[in-house]
């Protein structure tokens, strides 16, 4: 009981984290001709490609591989510093509503929502209105204005409703009386081992329970990934240093390192499968996408530190030019030898110094988790900075 209170407050609080940030959060949803759908905010579009800043980092699409792109969803607030009392009255019953379903009041909660139910002028609020009434009525029982509202949601709501609508139909559909006997065809025995838990999920009407219908969706989750065959050793198996070092070595330009890489249409679509878990329970598999993480910064480490070691034996500093015995000056060839190490030193940092630059940005997004490995490369990156500078200002020097 205890935990579940712990859930529940947790789940209170992050919903006013949510709704009280203040500045306008856009985002677009990119979805692929195969089905699956990408969130983030679009950088960059050509006619050939689109640019997304999404929550692993920045992802490159051809336009042939994109079906459509939904317009944005403004999850703006204008409560940024303001106290509960002077937040719109929208925002007070989201809030209160939410409490009232944490606290098990589901009736009043739905009472406290009756007055926005042709609630507008913020998608995003309206999303939550609409999304809290689905799991009020199922915790109610109310299985068919449940089922009525999610169907409306998978013919008309986004990519990430209809994935999360056909999720709760799907448990419906072979869960005939309500009860929680089945995920597709695997019985609840043999992935709910809580004993009380189990016995709960075994009674009539049992996906009323939320802790028994979050164990359902957390396994309907786990079958997703694996149907798209989908886990960290998987991906780890596939990751070869040799392509990815010559990829590095060969990316032209000097923008995003992504689109070089040999792995990253495996990496993509380990992506769109956890987005698609995620939009169906938005805190499932965050130790998952951090394994992901860390399964491909662990292989470009070895990257950097083999292209390192190729810069490292071109740096000028382990290399002596011809010079006058006499007075200590370089001759004509002497400073073209010297000149011809320091470029071929700094073509060799230039890849160990953009593939830094692309694993600290992807550690921004797990700034805690990573923060040790965030750090080393940081110091790294930047004495590696610091030392092309200083060659770069030797180039031109004239004595040995």
């Amino acid at each position: 009981m205890h935990d579940r209170k712990g859930r529940r407050m947790r789940l209170a609080g992050w919903m006013l984290a949510v709704l009280l940030v203040g500045g306008a959060v856009r985002a677009e949803t990119i979805v692929l001709k195969d089905g699956t759908f990408i969130e983030g905010k679009i950088t960059l579009q050509t006619s050939t490609s689109v640019r997304v800043d999404t929550r692993f980092g920045v992802r490159t699409f051809a336009r042939k591989e994109i079906d459509q792109i939904v317009e944005s969803i403004d999850d703006s607030s204008t409560a940024s510093g303001k106290t509960f009392a002077d937040l719109p009255a929208v925002m007070k019953a989201v809030l209160n509503a939410q409490a009232d379903y944490d606290l098990l009041h589901y009736e009043k909660a739905l009472s406290r929502l009756e007055p926005f139910r042709d609630y507008a002028e913020n998608k995003a609020i309206r999303m939550r209105i609409e999304w809290l009434t689905v799991e009020i009525n199922e915790r109610l029982g109310r299985w068919d204005v449940a089922k009525r509202l999610l169907k409306e949601k998978q013919e008309g709501g986004t990519p990430p409703e209809k994935t999360r609508a056909k999720a709760h139909l799907g448990l419906f559909e072979v869960n005939p009386d309500y009860d929680l006997r089945f995920v597709g065809k695997k019985h609840a025995r043999n992935f709910i081992f809580d004993e009380d838990l189990r016995n709960r999920a075994r009674e009539p009407g049992s996906l009323r329970d939320a802790e028994v219908m979050r164990a359902a969706l957390e396994e309907y989750c786990e079958q997703l990934l694996v149907e798209d065959k989908l886990s960290v050793k998987a991906f780890a198996d596939k990751l070869d240093e040799r392509k990815t070092l010559e990829a590095v070595k060969n990316a032209t330009g000097s923008g995003d390192l992504s689109p070089h890489l040999p792995y990253i249409e495996d990496l993509k679509k380990a992506e769109a499968s956890l987005l698609k878990a995620q939009s169906i329970l938005g805190d499932y598999s965050s130790a998952f996408e951090l394994d992901l993480a860390r399964a491909e910064l662990n292989h470009l480490w070895v990257v950097t530190l083999n292209l390192g070691e190729e810069a490292l034996r071109l740096s000028p500093e382990t290399f002596t030019p011809a010079s006058d015995r006499a007075n200590g000056m370089l001759t004509a060839e002497g400073r073209r030898q010297w000149q011809q190490r320091c470029d071929q030193f700094l073509d060799a940092a230039k890849p160990v110094t953009r593939l830094l630059d692309y694993m600290i940005a992807k550690t921004d997004r797990y700034p805690e988790m990573l923060r040790d490995m965030r750090t080393t490369l940081i110091d790294i990156n930047e004495r590696l900075k610091e030392n092309i500078r200083a060659v770069k200002k030797a180039r031109d020097r004239t004595r040995a």
